[in-house]
């Protein structure tokens, strides 16, 4: 497992939002000249040291994770002579950290915490004529973790990834043979389902029943399109789905009854907002979803609350790419990547 030292990071902290105190910013920079990190491949805690994980632009996966008091670049490289090209997301098999991304001809792996090394394996891909593009989000639950991904025909398929990869079709929901965009995946009282948004902006849940794909039709937030997802979590024990109208208010659905209804908490002071950066548990068992406004200040939604917190801003400006966010239990962290592809932590 080669290593690569952490390109210049800033041990400043830069104050941020109207709390300075509550919030601080962290330069983790990029692992090294010529490498640039494209797109994120989620977060994990496994073994007490936060770690985010990012796929570079020749197709190999590094790790930055703090050792100690220190944010270190790790590359964890490619499976051997297959570079790879999206990321899927982390899986918790265990206790144990995996990671998921496909190659370039839509076939998964997993490079997992073996011990003291990171070792990769091949999961295959699905018995489709098509090829898996989009990841749609993983479920961890009781030791077994279920991962979703959209083909390029806007199929839907579930791979139980610790029942020896078990795949299976969802298809589609009714009408959405296009431009389908995976929101969030959480665990609900179907069990694990998928979050969509079709092409009109109509939300979707995909789960199965008995092994049937069951889709049903979350509507559109009061007849407005929903035209972003902004992620999902579980409030109360309850799935909360999360999306952006065309006008920059967030929308929130979640069951009520036995139906399923939208809640407008609309935008902060500081105007519509533009880049979802997802959703975290914050100390108290505090749901909250995080996103970015037009002017690049990074706001806080608290589920439990119903209140907006302003966070504030690195200090090369604004992000353009969220990287995943991490709860550990003692620390919250947002992670994101600015213009100059560098990797910023605010905690």
């Amino acid at each position: 497992m080669a290593e690569q030292p952490n390109n210049s990071p800033n041990p400043a902290t830069d104050p941020a939002g109207s709390a300075p105190s509550a919030f601080r910013w962290v330069k983790l920079g990029s692992p090294g000249s010529g490498v640039h990190i494209v797109a994120s491949a989620g977060t994990s805690n496994a073994g007490g040291n936060p770690n985010v994980f990012g796929l570079d632009n020749k197709g190999n996966l590094w790790s930055c994770w703090l050792n100690g008091t220190t944010w270190q670049w790790t590359n964890l490289n490619q499976p051997p002579g297959v570079p790879l090209a999206r990321p899927v997301g982390p899986a918790l098999i265990d206790g144990c950290a995996n990671v998921l991304l496909l190659d370039h001809k839509g076939a998964l792996w997993t490079c997992w915490l073996n011990g003291p090394n990171w070792q990769w394996d091949r999961q295959g891909q699905p018995p489709t004529t098509g090829q898996l593009l989009h990841a749609a989000g993983t479920v961890d639950s009781n030791g077994f973790s279920t991962v979703y991904i959209l083909d390029d025909k806007s199929i839907l398929w579930q791979c139980d990834y610790a029942k020896g990869g078990l795949w299976t079709s969802l298809g589609q929901p009714a009408g959405g043979d296009a431009g389908l965009e995976p929101v969030a995946a959480l665990m609900t009282s179907h069990g694990s389902s998928a979050f969509l948004l079709d092409d009109v902006g109509t939300l979707w849940g995909g789960w199965l029943n008995q092994g049937a794909p069951v889709w049903s039709t979350l509507n559109q937030p009061s007849g407005l399109q929903a035209v972003q997802g902004a992620g999902g979590i579980a409030v109360g024990g309850q799935p909360n789905v999360f999306a952006l109208d065309v006008k920059g208010n967030l929308w929130a659905c979640s069951p009520n009854g036995s139906a399923w209804q939208w809640t407008n908490p609309g935008q902060p002071a500081g105007g519509p907002l533009a880049l979802p950066l997802g959703t975290v548990m914050a100390p108290g068992s505090e749901p909250v979803v995080l996103l970015q406004d037009g002017g690049g200040v990074l706001w806080n939604y608290n589920c439990k609350w119903k209140q907006w917190g302003k966070i504030g801003q690195p200090g090369s400006g604004s992000l353009v790419a969220g990287m995943g966010n991490l709860d550990t239990g003692n620390e919250t962290y947002v992670f994101g990547l600015d213009a100059f592809d560098d990797l910023w932590a605010c905690y």
